[in-house]
C-alpha cells in the first residue's frame, strides 16, 4: 500500500488530486473510473478538511491506496471529530435549485461513483474512510433501454426526468431512451434531456437518444443540439456505442 500524508488545508487537494490520479492510471482503471475515483477523493477529502479539525488547527490527513486484479482501493484517515454518516441528511435532487437544502451532496455523490464505501471510526486511530473501485477494463457496459412515446412537453416532461432519475437510482450509469414513438419534443422536452445526461455525466454514465422521428431530429438540429447529445439512427447503434467514447 502506497501512502500520502499531509497537512489537512484546502491548499492539500492539488497534491491529493494528482497522487491518486496517478496511482489509478498505474493500475489500469480506464479514463472514466479514474475521473470517478478523483471526484470521490476529492469530496472525501473535502469534507474532512473543512469538518473534521477546528480551522486555525488543522490536524493530517493520510490518503493510501492499493489495488489487485479486481479491486482498487483508497482510503483516508483523520485523527478529527468522530464522523457519523448516519447523521448526514440524504440531498434533496429532486426540488428546484431554489428550493434545495445545501449538505450531504458530497458524501451521495461519493456512494454513487464508488462500488464500495465504508465509513469507521477507533478513538486511538481515529476516522477511516474505504473507498473502492471495481476494475472491469473491456466488459461491455450493461445499458438500460427506456422507450418513449407521445408527447414530451412542458406536462411529461417532468415524469420522463422521474422515471429516468429513478433508474439512474437504482445503479443505471448507461441509459438509451428510444425515441421512435414520440410525437413531439418542445424545449422543455429538451431542457429535461439535458438535466437527465448531466446527471449521468456527473456518475461518469452516458446518456444516448435513439431512432429520432424527422421532425423531432429536426428540433434538435434547429437547436443545435445535436453536438450535445449521442444520437444514433437505431436502438442496435446506440447499443455499440457505448463505452466506446463516441457519438
Amino acid at each position: 500500500m502506497q501512502s500520502i500524508t499531509l497537512t489537512a488545508d484546502l491548499d492539500a487537494l492539488g497534491q491529493i488530486s494528482a497522487f491518486i490520479t496517478d496511482a489509478a492510471e498505474l493500475s489500469g482503471l480506464d479514463e472514466r473510473a479514474t475521473w470517478q475515483v478523483q471526484l470521490a477523493v476529492d469530496e472525501a477529502a473535502t469534507n474532512i478538511i473543512q469538518h473534521a479539525y477546528e480551522p486555525e488547527r488543522p490536524g493530517d490527513l493520510t490518503v493510501a491506496w492499493e489495488c489487485d486484479d479486481k479491486r482498487f482501493c483508497v482510503t483516508l484517515r483523520d485523527q478529527g471529530r468522530q464522523f457519523n454518516p448516519e447523521a448526514v441528511p440524504t440531498p434533496d435532487i429532486t426540488s428546484s435549485l431554489e428550493e434545495r437544502q445545501v449538505g450531504g451532496l458530497g458524501i451521495y455523490l461519493i456512494t454513487r461513483l464508488m462500488d464500495e464505501v465504508r465509513f469507521a471510526f477507533d478513538p486511538r486511530e481515529g476516522n477511516l474512510l474505504t473507498m473502492v473501485k471495481y476494475i472491469t477494463a473491456d466488459e461491455t457496459p450493461e445499458v438500460t433501454v427506456l422507450p418513449v412515446a407521445g408527447r414530451v412537453d412542458a406536462s411529461t416532461a417532468p415524469k420522463l426526468t422521474a422515471q429516468v432519475r429513478q433508474q439512474i437510482d437504482a445503479g443505471a450509469r448507461h441509459v438509451l431512451l428510444d425515441l421512435n414513438q414520440v410525437t413531439f419534443l418542445s424545449s422543455s422536452g429538451l431542457r429535461a434531456l439535458l438535466l437527465i445526461r448531466k446527471d449521468l455525466m456527473t456518475l461518469g454514465g452516458e446518456l444516448r437518444l435513439a431512432a429520432l422521428q424527422p421532425h423531432v431530429q429536426e428540433v434538435f438540429v434547429i437547436t443545435g443540439f445535436t453536438q450535445v447529445f449521442a444520437i444514433h439512427p437505431t436502438e442496435d447503434e446506440a447499443r455499440a456505442a457505448f463505452g466506446q467514447g463516441r457519438a
